[in-house]
């Protein structure tokens, strides 16, 4: 205990040898690690077998997250903990030959330490993992967080720039917001990986879906992904993006639809499942005259969809029924006679195409 000025001054040469990562450990702090080890060590040497009490655990706890706060990896201190431990055999080694200490209990010393190494080295990497674990979750809990706040438009702007920036966003570009899902039993963590492939992304998974931030296009998706994307925006206006990607992402849920999607991709069709006045008005004109007819009527229905799919195109649209072009031509007479529709009208056709969209029975 006499030479502990010169055990620190041995353990912080090793450090200053090490650089990085013991660069960024300040010189006090190794100061104070190489003394409590050595009163460890004294308190193991005199039981004759390792001695770690409640006060060695807690020690330990300050110094592994003193050590994660400056950057180290559990690799870092399990090795400066032994070349500390190896500082102090030395020396103990020499203090032994000095003295005419019996071999013997020189190394039954030696086993000591050892043992006390092995010890102080499974409790610091439990530690370790524990605390990278705990800040793992921190870091993940502070990105859902900011990106519910910021999708939300809930932060003033100088707090979405500095938080951005501690998250690892770009604040001078303009991000795409984006919800997505996947089909049943699919892996939600696995996409939320497709989407966030950039260092500037951030996209969190929650309630079996996933949200946030693309700083850039998205890449390969996988068949069963369902993604929707809002406009780009700067980053303090990202709310009302992420309400039309949410928008976009119900939509394509409800009609089962995969893959990405925007609003350029869907057009006035978002609008029919938000407009009750219109939708109810259109399906009363054009679909629920043809429900007292039973399945001729759904038969009529189907017709006049593939109809107004195909572009108004006879050929195609028989075609895609399987049926004669006289038979389709006969469906649509019909649909005319009962409802009153003029499918050669411009507002009648996208009134009719508003209430196909809207039908729960068919999707688009």
């Amino acid at each position: 205990m006499d030479d502990v000025d010169e055990l620190v001054a041995r353990t912080v040469a090793f450090g200053d040898e090490q650089r990085p990562p013991y660069a960024v450990v300040p010189r006090s702090a190794i100061e104070a690690s190489v003394r409590m080890n050595l009163e460890t060590v004294r308190d193991s040497l005199l039981a004759g077998a390792p001695v770690i009490d409640d006060r060695d655990v807690e020690a330990l706890t300050i110094r592994v997250d003193e050590r994660l706060g400056q950057g180290l990896r559990v690799e870092d201190g399990i090795q400066g903990w032994r070349k500390s431990i190896g500082v102090i055999q030395e020396r103990f080694i020499e203090i032994a030959a000095e003295h005419d200490v019996d071999v013997a209990e020189v190394l039954n010393a030696v086993r000591v330490l050892w043992q006390l190494s092995d010890l102080m080295t499974n409790q610091m990497t439990a530690l370790f993992r524990s605390r990278q674990l705990t800040g793992a979750l921190r870091h993940s809990q502070l990105r859902a967080e900011f990106l519910e706040k910021v999708l939300a438009g809930g932060l003033p702007v100088p707090e979405v720039h500095a938080r951005g920036e501690e998250l690892g966003l770009d604040t001078g570009i303009d991000y795409l917001t984006v919800k997505a899902g996947t089909a049943q039993g699919a892996s939600v963590e696995a996409l939320r990986r497709r989407l966030e492939t950039r260092a500037t992304d951030l996209v969190v998974v929650a309630d079996g879906y996933c949200f946030g931030l693309l700083s850039g296009p998205i890449g390969v998706l996988a068949s069963e992904d369902v993604v929707a994307l809002g406009p780009a925006a700067p980053l303090p206006e990202v709310a009302g993006s992420f309400e039309l990607a949410t928008r976009i992402y119900d939509w394509m849920r409800q009609h089962g639809v995969r893959g990405r999607r925007r609003i350029e991709d869907i057009g006035w069709r978002l609008a029919v499942d938000r407009d009750d006045a219109v939708t109810s008005l259109l399906l009363r004109r054009y679909r629920a005259p043809l429900d007292p007819m039973g399945e001729f009527g759904a038969l009529i229905w189907r017709s006049v969809r593939a109809y107004v799919s195909a572009d108004k195109n006879v050929a195609r649209a028989a075609e895609a029924l399987v049926v004669h072009q006289n038979t389709l031509r006969y469906r649509l007479a019909r649909f005319t006679e009962i409802t009153g529709a003029n499918l050669d009208s411009t507002d009648t056709l996208l009134e009719v195409a508003w209430a196909l969209a809207a039908d729960p029975d068919e999707t688009t």
